[in-house]
């Protein structure tokens, strides 16, 4: 995958940014809303800059309130100002009902009001403390309207304004809170694949080295024996630790340089399991083709560079990875979506380019919309370039035929489906998708 700033927390930042405007900008919508009510409203005198200037402080306070809720202040600071808040609402409603009926211009600070109170529930309770909220304001301005202190237009504002305004703030945080939650997971799945692969590692290092050293000890102990007894046989004794010491720094650095064989069907199973941790739905294939060391090593190193690319730079919901043999080449075509923007060739891919082109293959790797797809293709290696060790392994038909045999267990459970390739039919392995799980 193309180089690039992680777009999750990217995108998680400008989510903050935008949720802290709409929150604060609900302070000057309510007051604007209120400063049209008082334009057309019948207040003459002293009664206009009172009833103003209360529906303003209390807005003012209110906002306050809810901004130091965004930053995680204390919920005593905050009750201070919604205090405050609703002692001017009181006032202000006071000085507008003995001038004459209360109007409209009380529905946005008592929103901000019911908002405030909502908050200081637990995040799970704050729904059911919005709808109390909502009956409370509902039985307050039934009664005032009652008694005729509030005009039917300031009862229907109220109504209208509280549920509307107070829903769509409590919305915005609930909504952030949510994206929060799965950016931690993300992270998380991210770095249990990343425990996950070191884990193979040190089981791999612990199986290559455990024999190693074990002979090493046995080996050295008996030579400290002999060494005033059969000096000779002592000496015999420590030149075959040199040997095995040899082996051992000779077997670390290849399982470090990954070039240690290493089955592509192990490096398929690990992207799948890697992938289903990271809540992406994989399709792998259930079997591997039966190729030489190299060229499995070529193809593990590019499953395991796409499935790092995937978990890393990407977003994705869905994988797919294929393996197609067509003459004396074989193809690993990965493809994701829910890609980031292409931002240049990071290093892994360049690195596996050229590995690939000395072995006198390919790594193509295509951007379209949100979908990436890497393909890596390698050329089979002719009967005469077969290594001896591979045909010594050849000449063991017990574990062939133990691959066989489980091979086609496989493909009685799963079935198979055959692929027509440059219009010849082949049989393909069979294909099982690796259950995924959805980051809740």
């Amino acid at each position: 995958m193309p180089h690039e700033d992680e777009p999750s927390a990217r995108n998680l930042r400008r989510l903050r940014q935008f949720t802290f405007f709409s929150l604060i900008g609900c302070g000057p919508l309510a007051l604007l809303a209120s400063a049209l009510y008082l334009a057309g409203s019948d207040l003459v005198g002293v009664a206009l800059p009172l009833v103003a200037g209360a529906a303003t402080g209390s807005v003012v306070l209110c906002t306050a309130a809810l901004a130091l809720h965004w930053h995680g202040q204390g919920p005593w600071r905050r009750r201070i100002l919604w205090s405050l808040s609703l002692l001017l609402v009181v006032l202000g409603a006071i000085a507008e009902a003995r001038a004459g009926q209360m109007g409209g211009a009380w529905g946005g600070p008592i929103a901000l009001l019911v908002t405030e109170a909502a908050l200081w529930a637990r995040p799970g309770r704050r729904a059911r403390a919005l709808v109390w909220g909502t009956l409370a304001t509902l039985a307050v301005v039934v009664v005032l309207a009652q008694t005729g202190l509030m005009a039917p237009e300031g009862v229907f504002t109220t109504l209208l304004m509280v549920p509307s305004l107070a829903g769509g703030i409590l919305g915005q945080l609930w909504h952030y809170e949510v994206a929060r939650e799965l950016e931690r997971a993300r992270e998380l799945a991210a770095e249990l694949a990343v425990a996950e692969e070191r884990l193979r590692f040190a089981g791999e290092l612990h199986d290559v080295q455990g024999g190693n050293l074990q002979a090493i000890t046995l080996k050295a102990q008996v030579a400290r024996r002999l060494v005033a007894v059969d000096p000779e046989r002592a000496e015999a004794e420590m030149r075959a630790v040199e040997e095995l010491a040899r082996t051992a720094l000779k077997d670390t650095r290849e399982v470090v340089g990954g070039y240690r064989k290493v089955a592509l069907v192990d490096e398929i199973d690990s992207a799948a399991r890697i992938l289903k941790s990271a809540g992406v739905q994989a399709t792998v294939p259930d079997a591997a083709p039966s190729l030489d060391a190299d060229t499995e090593k070529l193809l593990g190193m590019l499953v395991r560079e796409a499935t790092t690319n995937l978990i890393r730079h990407a977003e994705p919901t869905a994988a797919d990875l294929s393996i197609v043999e067509i003459d004396a080449e074989v193809t690993v075509t990965i493809t994701n979506n829910g890609a980031p923007s292409p931002a240049g060739s990071g290093n892994g891919l360049a690195m596996l380019a050229e590995r690939f082109t000395e072995a006198g293959g390919t790594v193509e790797h295509v951007h379209d919309g949100d979908r990436f797809t890497l393909k890596g293709t390698v050329p089979k290696p002719r009967a005469e370039q077969v290594p001896p060790q591979a045909k010594r392994s050849a000449k063991q038909p017990k574990r062939a035929g133990a691959q066989a045999k489980r091979a086609g267990v496989r493909a009685k459970r799963l079935g198979t489906q055959p692929n027509r390739v440059d219009g010849e039919a082949q049989q393909a392995p069979p294909v099982r998708k690796a259950p995924g799980t959805r980051v809740r």
